[in-house]
């Protein structure tokens, strides 16, 4: 089975939206599984531990595939692969620990929760900053220690690069590799379906695994699909395709709290009152969505006369008058 399809299927099983065609397809992955007992533990183990649930759930799989007769329920346990790999970050951009493709030695998988209109907003170790959208997940290391400065992404998000010429920045998403020095676009690469780059500010080049490359410009749009190997380059208002971004930064009378469990999900960030009157004041507001962290609380707190104070990168606390 091809490295993004089971990602697909496994992500789909794990969420229980899988068709019975393709949960018939996952048990036919499932029966092929053939990996010692050393061989699964040190796979999830090298993941962050977990020895002893490894051991248990490759018990399982042994049980199954070592007999004729059909003991097990494959799907329970498909789950639990599922979820396992899911949670070590195993199952990003392609299900890399399959394609043995090493991007750093220590990953980190951010994932946008599935439910509708809850992006996430990520400043990574150069300063470059990516808004994810809703059931995507970006993987990314701690730091860009080599020549470059490579990510994995699964799903669509929104990316505004630091500019540095001397290590370029590339996204991995299947077969399509987009390589900037510093701009901003969005890419649109879910399972299955064609991978679409826009430019919003700056340069790109998207290139295949057929060494095909395509240099975009602000307002221009490539869309390539793996199937047919083709790439179709069009001329786009480039900020349409970011109308995702803010879809859920739209506050019309929203109560101040509200706002700041959005934006503690949003950024990973605790916000909190100080006087807890200022927690039901009502706020109108509108964000493209692309904002710092920041940018929002200035323009949120200058609006209700209020201060806002960071307590190092994951606190903020808010203070001022209640509202009537």
């Amino acid at each position: 089975m091809e490295a993004q399809r089971l990602t697909y299927l496994l992500d789909r099983h794990y969420k229980g939206t899988c068709t019975p065609d393709e949960e018939q397809e996952l048990d036919i992955w499932y029966r092929s599984l053939n990996m010692n007992d050393q061989q699964f533990e040190n796979l999830v183990g090298s993941a962050g531990g977990e020895e002893q649930l490894a051991g248990d759930m490759y018990a399982e799989f042994k049980a199954y595939t070592d007999t004729k007769v059909r003991r097990l329920n494959p799907y329970r346990w498909i789950g639990r692969v599922a979820a396992v790999l899911i949670g070590f970050g195993l199952l990003i951009g392609g299900y890399y620990i399959l394609e043995k493709r090493d991007l750093s030695n220590n990953l980190t998988a951010a994932i946008a929760p599935a439910k509708a209109n809850q992006n996430k907003f990520i400043t990574l170790a150069d300063g470059s900053k990516v808004v994810l959208r809703s059931g995507s997940r970006l993987n990314f290391p701690s730091s860009f220690s080599g020549k470059t400065r490579e990510v994995e992404l699964i799903g669509e998000a929104y990316f505004d690069i630091h500019h540095d010429s001397a290590k370029p920045f590339i996204i991995h998403t299947g077969k399509i590799k987009t390589t900037v020095l510093g701009t901003a676009f969005d890419i649109a690469a879910y399972p299955s379906q064609k991978v679409v780059v826009t430019v919003t500010r700056g340069r790109v080049r998207v290139d295949d695994d057929q060494k095909i490359s395509v240099i975009l410009t602000p307002n221009e749009q490539v869309v390539c699909d793996s199937k047919t190997e083709q790439t179709q380059k069009n001329k786009v208002e480039a900020n349409r395709s970011l109308a995702w971004a803010g879809s859920d930064m739209v506050f019309d009378g929203v109560a101040f709290k509200t706002i700041a469990t959005l934006l503690s999900r949003r950024y990973q960030v605790s916000v909190d009152f100080k006087n807890p009157a200022l927690e039901q004041c009502p706020i109108t507001a509108s964000f493209s969505g692309t904002e710092t962290l920041k940018d929002i609380l200035e323009i949120l707190c200058t609006a209700r006369g209020t201060s806002y104070k960071f307590d190092g990168t994951q606190k903020v606390t808010i203070d001022g008058a209640g509202c009537n």
